[in-house]
């Protein structure tokens, strides 16, 4: 995969070999996903990470991670909702945020095209595969709660969220698309995903490694319902298929200057909002997370 692969800051190998694995692993999917959908890709700027380029237009993305804090706090079951409520929706805006203080939008190679962010949750230990609500929540402000209706019927309700407070910091507002100079960004992708788990499954299936190994993958996915369901799948059993879009989603920010086309990565699932509401187009398989065992043989 690095083969073609253009090291524009001089110290993709010496990250990854070190303290920056996350980000530059972070950095390689994307680069991966974009060679699977047929973008020319430019790297002759050292910001944005990517120049994405097709008959379809030009847009840029640019990559960060959410990274653990110095003291974790301790998720004991007093503060459990707060931390899920509060804390992990915090931990996205300070990444995004930062992001949308560089301005990237005002560099003479990016006017005038859209522009995205792609962010990974690294924060806690396989925190990608049960974080990503609170990412959608910080978005757009809006949290959704499912109930049974009194016919037995599961319905998604939809309730506005102001902002988030942890500790004795000052309160952060919330809807990363509702502040100022977001409409600057046209959207955020995020794939649970995208870690190094899919990168040992799609290299087993391109015939690297052992071929005596089992793989099990479990996890969670929307097939068509409107609540996700449990999936267990053998990686290692002929006609297993995957793709580095597989679980990638698209943020679209309904206020953005210059929308990212769905059709940009018709592979993924598509969201925005309207009305108080997430309105959300999916794949017929779509995964939330998973997590995938290695079986090797005595």
């Amino acid at each position: 995969m690095m083969h073609y692969f253009e090291d524009v800051d001089g110290n993709f190998v010496q990250q990854f070999q070190s303290g920056g694995f996350d980000a530059r692993l972070r950095e390689l999917y994307i680069y991966t996903l974009l060679n699977e959908r047929g973008y020319g890709i430019g790297r002759e700027h050292p910001a944005p990470d990517f120049h994405c380029q097709s008959l379809l237009g030009d847009f840029f993305i640019e990559a960060t991670t959410v990274n653990p804090s110095g003291a974790a706090p301790d998720v004991d079951p007093q503060n459990r909702d707060a931390y899920f409520a509060h804390y992990v929706p915090l931990k996205y805006g300070s990444a995004l945020f930062s992001k949308l203080q560089q301005r990237y939008w005002e560099l003479s190679h990016v006017a005038g095209h859209p522009l995205v962010l792609a962010i990974q949750d690294f924060h806690a230990p396989h925190a990608m595969a049960w974080s990503n609500t609170a990412l959608v929540e910080y978005l757009y402000a809006i949290r959704q709660t499912e109930r049974q209706t009194p016919g037995g019927q599961i319905e998604i309700g939809s309730e506005r969220v102001t902002e988030y407070r942890w500790g004795d910091k000052p309160p952060v507002p919330a809807g990363f698309f509702l502040q100022p100079e977001s409409e600057n960004i046209s959207a955020v992708i995020a794939n649970p995903s995208g870690s190094i788990s899919k990168f040992n499954r799609i290299g087993f299936l391109a015939g690297f490694g052992a071929r005596d190994i089992l793989m099990m993958r479990s996890g969670y996915c929307y097939k068509g319902s409107l609540t996700p369901e449990h999936f267990v799948t053998e990686v290692h059993k002929a006609g297993y298929e995957e793709t580095w879009c597989e679980g990638l989603s698209v943020y679209h920010n309904p206020h953005a200057k210059l929308p990212l086309p769905p059709e940009a990565l018709p592979c993924a699932a598509h969201h925005t909002s309207r009305d108080g509401r997430i309105l959300s187009r999916q794949p017929a398989f779509h995964p939330l997370g998973s997590t995938t065992h290695i079986v090797v043989p005595t």
